[in-house]
């Protein structure tokens, strides 16, 4: 048992060191990174400032739905949140589409190695690209915005992105099984961060949502990610006033890695009985 957990933890380690071996051959990727968490938020930023214009009771009336006055950290920080489950949800249905493309999929599933290993790994590698769009966030709103905050904010911040990781990697799990049973999973995807954009308070508090969508939003681990972050950023809280959060999300984490495994296994075994697992 000890040494297929320790080659899993390999297989597990290898999946992530490939996809951070491809991000690395298109450094440009990163060069976009820069590029796209400065102008999404920021057309939201300059809508919000054309309609309220230099009105205080505008100010005054978000305030009391978000609990901040800071509409530039308010949204660069749902942009940045967007920006990462973007990359986590297309991260472990792309690596098995690849593999299915490029005719390797049957031969990576020939190995004895647990399944958790090709379905996480690639989610963990996104954790390299997401520090580094809240990097730029963080700077952004540091010297552009005259946001306020300090290293320790900071180390909370990415406290938050490691208990939410599983979370968001057992969703990009979900999406791989989707891969394995209809080939294509751009459709689900792009329908997916619609409605976390729309639910999870990416552009807008959830306060202003019918209740019925504030009851979907509280079951969807981005809403928690980005109400915790903004309350680090925005508002100095520490982590002791986030753990109920936090572990809502940690449940959330296991839940989900657990039924997307589940999905992964039924979908891999339909795959094998029907003959569709080289097809692409």
């Amino acid at each position: 048992m000890t040494r297929r957990f320790v080659a899993d933890l390999r297989a597990f380690g290898a999946g992530a060191l490939k996809s951070l071996r491809v991000m690395r051959r298109y450094p440009f990727l990163f060069v976009s990174m820069l590029v796209w968490p400065l102008i999404l938020p920021g057309v939201f930023l300059l809508q919000a400032h054309g309609f309220a214009g230099s009105s205080s009771s505008a100010i005054d009336a978000f305030a009391s739905r978000t609990g901040t006055r800071d509409v530039a950290g308010f949204l660069y920080v749902g942009g940045a949140v967007y920006m990462w489950v973007s990359s986590v949800l297309w991260g472990p249905g792309t690596f098995i589409r690849n593999e299915q493309e490029q005719g390797t999929l049957e031969q990576v599933f020939l190995t004895p190695v647990a399944r958790a290993a090709f379905l996480l790994g690639p989610a963990l590698a996104e954790l390299l690209p997401t520090l580094w769009t809240f990097l730029v966030v963080t700077v952004v709103l540091r010297f552009g915005f005259g946001v306020a905050f300090g290293p320790l904010e900071a180390l909370r911040v990415v406290a938050v992105v490691v208990v939410a990781t599983p979370a968001l990697m057992g969703v990009g799990a979900l999406f791989s099984t989707a891969v394995l049973r209809f080939r294509d999973i751009a459709g689900a995807v792009q329908i997916t961060r619609g409605v976390f954009q729309i639910v999870c308070g990416m552009t807008f508090p959830i306060a202003v949502l019918p209740a019925w969508a504030r009851d979907i939003a509280l079951v969807l681990p981005p809403t928690y990610v980005i109400a915790d972050v903004r309350r680090v950023l925005l508002s100095g809280a520490g982590l002791d006033a986030l753990l109920p959060d936090l572990a809502v999300l940690a449940a959330m984490g296991l839940a989900l890695c657990g039924v997307g495994a589940l999905f992964f296994r039924y979908a891999e075994g339909h795959s094998r009985r029907v003959g569709t697992l080289g097809l692409y």
